[in-house]
């Protein structure tokens, strides 16, 4: 054995001494492989003996110095450039035209998912398994799965950066814009896809490669590697706790569709980090819509516009609903996972049980009761009443104009409709009740000229008022300007024109009075003036 440990020691010290890499002649690396296959054999065998201790101890030293120098040259080998700038010819990397001349990549998008791009060279790959397979029965696994991982760090490192992305951008991102995050976001997309779709299948690929045969030393291997796409999914949770006002919805929703797109080959190295990020970008989801409840609730009373017109936070409201329901499945798939804590509405078995339908219509309830309360603040009520018509028709048209409809349901337009309804009657009777009412008082059987005369002089008095007042005012709808026009009209004129007859029975002679047809024309320019407005 003391001759064996020697020659051993001679053949291999040759191969040590050498200051190139031994993998540069393959007769070396050879050579050197076969070396180390007998001491390794021979050490096997003296393990089973009653061998001197000391020569034992002489040859795992000597086993130690290969699997160091093992260890450089699979370092070498495996730290090879990869991808190149086309990944694999499919063109996914594109210099930013918004960056300096330094090497900064974006992510284009990705035509083709379905491909493993061949990470190292097939030559590469199998000499870098012969040496891990020696590093393995040397009792080096572990030392080669954490060498492969550091070899194959700057490589991902480098692959994330040319997606436009950082990997350690969480700790950068704390005290930045919400407008730069958007930027970042919109990096992060399409880099995402292309990692999870085409980096890390390729990188697994690789590891079942190099340490075929080896399970454990494979995950190890791959999981030690990949740690800096972990890091690309924490800058998700980032961007899940920042996105608090509404106005962040869409991007993280367009995140959490991404994690969705990547399920069917993701990595089961990442099945926890992907459901925990998908989980903190839902409830961010839920929050959000939490956050536009609490900010329409907060929306000041005294904020109504003077003429009655539309309010902006009825404007935004709905534009934003009908926004966020081009989003609308991701939108229900995450209304429907129980997520923790779950922000519950009030259910009407009246509507739509989805739970995104009862969000929604919940939203729009909040909105209404908020317009009701700025309403009243005008003091005016017919006023209150088209400040209240106008913003109920314009939630209406933004229903009927798009899947808001569908989501909501026919019975909840028919409630929100008898709402506005409603709004009518009441400015009705609040304005031209009033009108009418002049004429009407007293019995008619008792009506003498200068009575009929008084109630006719009142009348148009009033009604030039109300004309001189509402003129100013706006109807946003000119179709519901129309129908008001004629629904006073309807109310008005037969009243006026009855009170005209029972003037004309008097038999006075000489008075004079202003026609139907006149008061009429009166009605229909004041509503074509709010119109107008």
């Amino acid at each position: 054995m003391e001759e064996t440990l020697q020659a051993l020691d001679d053949l291999i010290s040759q191969f040590l001494s050498l200051d190139r890499s031994l993998w540069s002649s393959s007769d070396d690396a050879d050579s050197f492989l076969e070396a180390v296959d007998e001491l390794t054999s021979t050490i096997h065998g003296l393990e089973n003996t009653s061998a001197d201790h000391v020569l034992l101890e002489s040859f795992d030293l000597l086993l130690e110095r290969c699997s160091t120098r093992l260890k450089d040259e699979f370092q070498q080998l495996v730290g090879t450039s990869g991808f190149s700038d086309d990944c694999g010819g499919d063109h996914n990397f594109k210099r930013s035209q918004n960056e300096d001349d330094n090497h900064t990549f974006v992510a284009q998008p990705v035509r083709n998912f379905d491909i493993i791009v061949d990470a190292l060279p097939e030559g590469v790959v199998t000499e870098a398994n012969r040496i891990a397979r020696r590093m393995i029965a040397a009792g080096f696994g572990d030392t080669c799965a954490e060498t492969y991982a550091s070899a194959r760090r700057n490589f991902i490192d480098e692959s994330i950066a040319r997606l436009g992305v950082n990997a350690h951008f969480e700790e950068l991102c704390k005290s930045t814009s919400w407008e730069e995050l958007e930027t970042q976001i919109m990096r992060w997309i399409p880099a995402i896809r292309v990692v999870f779709h085409i980096l890390i299948p390729s990188e697994r690929h690789l590891c079942n490669c190099i340490f075929e045969e080896f399970t454990s030393y494979t995950k190890l291997a791959f999981a030690t590697a990949c740690k800096p796409f972990l890091q690309l999914l924490s800058f998700g949770k980032v961007i899940a706790a920042a996105g608090h006002n509404p106005e962040s919805l869409f991007r993280i929703v367009d995140m959490y569709d991404a994690l969705t797109d990547i399920l069917p080959v993701l990595d089961e190295a990442f099945d926890h980090e992907v459901a925990a990020l998908r989980e903190c970008l839902g409830l961010s989801i839920k929050g959000i819509f939490v956050a536009l409840e609490k900010l329409i609730r907060c929306d000041p009373c005294n904020s109504s516009p003077p003429d009655g017109g539309l309010h902006p936070i009825t404007r935004y409201v709905m534009n934003y609903l009908m926004a966020a329901c081009v989003s609308r499945h991701t939108l229900e798939e995450v209304m429907l996972v129980e997520f923790g804590c779950v922000e519950t509405c009030p259910i009407d078995p009246d509507r739509s049980t989805s739970s995104l339908a009862i969000r929604f219509a919940w939203i729009v309830d909040v909105l209404i009761g908020n317009l009701e309360s700025k309403s009243r603040i005008y003091g005016h009520a017919p006023l209150g009443c088209v400040f209240l018509i106008n913003n109920g028709i314009y939630i209406i048209k933004k229903v009927n104009g798009c899947e808001l409809k569908i989501l909501l349901g026919e019975d909840w337009t028919r409630v929100i409709s008898a709402k506005v309804h409603q709004w009518v009657l009441e400015y009705r009777r609040a304005t031209w009740g009033r009108a009418i009412a002049i004429l009407e008082t007293g019995r008619r059987s008792d009506s003498s000229l200068s009575i009929m005369l008084e109630k006719l002089n009142r009348f148009h008095s009033f009604v030039e008022a109300i004309c001189q007042v509402q003129s100013r005012w706006v109807l946003v709808d000119k179709q519901q300007a129309v129908n008001l026009s004629i629904m006073v009209e309807e109310l008005v004129i037969p009243v006026y024109r009855d009170t005209i007859e029972m003037l004309k029975a008097t038999e006075a002679v000489g008075v004079s009075y202003v026609r139907p047809e006149d008061v009429k024309s009166r009605i229909q320019r004041l509503f074509k003036a709010m119109a107008k407005s």
